[in-house]
This record gives structure tokens, C-alpha cells and sequence, in this order.
């Protein structure tokens, strides 16, 4: 019945975030996508629950979720919450799909022989490493934040669109370091977070040549600007009301 109600709710007064125009629903039983704008084709996946998201949720099958995440048909998430007594919605944010990458996906551990679907093996998405530009809030605790805010944040996460699905993981992060840190910061700063990337991507052996690298990449797109050598500030996100 939850299920239901907010994919109800969703069609009837939510909106794309790409396009600011109204959702459709895909047919019941459609995999993955719940709505989409019939404008922009931008796709969402609508999560509910009567509690609040944690800094993580379930993903669905493991490989599924990489593959459809490199080749860029992963959809932006939609995260409803709701109060079960009153039937009304307390808060509701977006995931920009940008910002989804595989340094935030952690796979569970593979079903046992035992079990029905034995092998198989599921996912989360961890919240929590997903950079904040890329977590939209559209209610917070029955407030509605102004539609000119949600476009304009979503507008800003989608910058990460330019760079190709297998490099975005490296970049979420780094910029993930950079909203952690004051709005201005020097590469002494960055170079904090060196073993914490390395764990992240074991692969790479020159974890400070990398970090420079995926600043210039924010600086050219406008997330992070260059105010002097090794000196560097970060954009900020004006206070919006809700």
C-alpha cells in the first residue's frame, strides 16, 4: 500500500529536476525506472520508506548496478520519506545519477548454495560518499525547498555528465575531499586524504599526481576555482531557504 500511495503521490506532484516539468510512470512491473520526463527522458527509481535514509541504502544485483552505471543508464534516485500515521511527506531529495558512481556502490555478500537464488549477490549505495552537490533536497521535514534552487543544484551536479562513467568515480571523490574542507584550502589540504583515496583505488600509485589532476578538471568546470599557487576555493552553495 506504501508502495503504491508514494509512487502516486510522486506522479501527481513531483517534477523532473532536469527539465522542471512534470513525471510519468513506466508500467508496473518495468525494471530499474519508475518515472521519466516526457520533455527530457531523464529517468528516476523512486526509494520510500516510512523511516529516514541512512548513510546508505540497498541497491539491487551487484554486477547489474556497475554495468548500468558505466554505460551511463543508471537512473537518478529519488528518495521519499514518509510519516506513516499522518500519510504526508516529510522529506524527499534527489541522487543525480552523475554523481553515482562505482567508488560508492559496496557489494554485499554473494547468497549461500543454500538459498533460492544461491550466488547471487546484492549492493549498497553508500550515501554518505556521494558528494553533496549531488544529494538534492527538495523537502526537509514538510518544508518545500523553491524549484529554482532544486534546477539550479541539479544543473550544477550534471557538470560531472563531462567526464566518461569509468574516470567520474575518481573525481566524486576528490570532490567529495573538497566539500569536507573550509571553502578555500591548499593541496597540502587535498593531500590529507591520501590514504583514504588510496583505499578507494588501490590501483593507482601516484594518488597525489591524481588529486592535481581531478582539481584542474573541477576548476575547468566551474566547482572549484584557482586563487593562487597550491591555494584554492571551492564553490559554495548559497544559503537557499526552503
Amino acid at each position: 500500500m506504501a508502495r503504491v500511495s508514494t509512487e502516486l503521490w510522486t506522479a501527481k506532484n513531483f517534477y523532473c529536476a532536469s527539465c522542471g516539468f512534470g513525471l510519468s510512470s513506466y508500467p508496473p512491473g518495468t525494471k530499474v525506472y519508475d518515472f521519466y520526463s516526457q520533455d527530457c527522458n531523464e529517468k528516476f527509481q523512486l526509494k520510500s520508506s516510512a523511516s529516514s535514509f541512512s548513510g546508505s541504502i540497498l541497491g539491487s544485483e551487484y554486477g547489474t548496478t556497475i554495468r548500468s552505471i558505466m554505460e551511463s543508464v543508471h537512473p537518478s534516485l529519488i528518495l521519499l520519506q514518509y510519516d506513516r500515521a499522518r500519510w504526508t511527506v516529510q522529506n524527499l531529495s534527489l541522487i543525480h545519477r552523475a554523481c553515482i558512481t562505482s567508488s560508492c556502490i559496496i557489494p554485499r555478500r554473494p547468497l549461500s548454495a543454500t538459498a533460492r537464488r544461491a550466488g547471487w549477490q546484492g549492493c549498497i549505495i553508500s550515501i554518505a560518499s556521494i558528494p553533496e552537490i549531488g544529494r538534492i533536497p527538495v523537502v526537509f521535514k514538510g518544508r518545500v525547498r523553491r524549484k529554482e534552487s532544486v534546477l539550479s543544484q541539479w544543473t550544477r551536479s550534471e557538470k560531472l555528465l563531462q567526464v566518461e562513467p569509468e574516470r567520474r568515480g575518481w573525481l566524486a571523490d576528490v570532490l567529495s575531499c573538497v566539500e569536507r574542507l573550509y571553502s578555500s584550502f591548499t593541496i597540502q589540504n587535498m593531500y590529507s586524504f591520501e590514504a583514504e583515496l588510496s583505499a578507494k583505488h588501490p590501483n593507482n600509485r601516484n594518488v597525489r599526481a591524481k588529486i592535481r589532476q581531478q582539481l584542474q578538471i573541477l576548476r575547468d568546470m566551474g566547482l572549484v576555482e584557482f586563487v593562487g599557487p597550491g591555494v584554492y576555493r571551492q564553490f559554495k552553495r548559497a544559503n537557499e531557504s526552503l
